[in-house]
């Protein structure tokens, strides 16, 4: 059966506490949220549960979610050594922009 996660992460600090946008990994995650299509399940993860999380987007057949490659995965790459980019990935936010050629 196949698992499609879907996925949103939060912050702990904004762009402008960490020096702007080229210091995504020290944003710090405060929440993340996933739901699973084989289980029908939400899960929250706090900071604490990051590698719990890492796992979950690991194991999934495929993770859909916006601006995931550019931003969510940036910010947990702060809490794995996990190769994220290799996660079967659907960027709902890439797909936008290679359809109308801006952000």
């Amino acid at each position: 059966m196949q698992n499609v996660v879907f996925f949103d992460l939060e912050t702990q600090k904004s762009f402008q506490e960490v020096g702007g946008r080229q210091n995504l990994r020290l944003l710090g995650m405060s929440v993340a949220v996933t739901y699973s299509s084989a289980t029908g399940q939400y899960h929250d993860y706090l900071e604490r549960d990051a590698p719990a999380l890492v796992r979950e987007l690991l194991a999934a057949s495929l993770v859909v979610g916006f601006n995931v490659r550019s931003f969510d995965y940036e910010v947990l790459r702060a809490y794995t050594t996990a190769r994220l980019e290799t996660i079967p990935t659907v960027d709902i936010l890439t797909d936008i922009y290679n359809q109308l050629g801006f952000r």
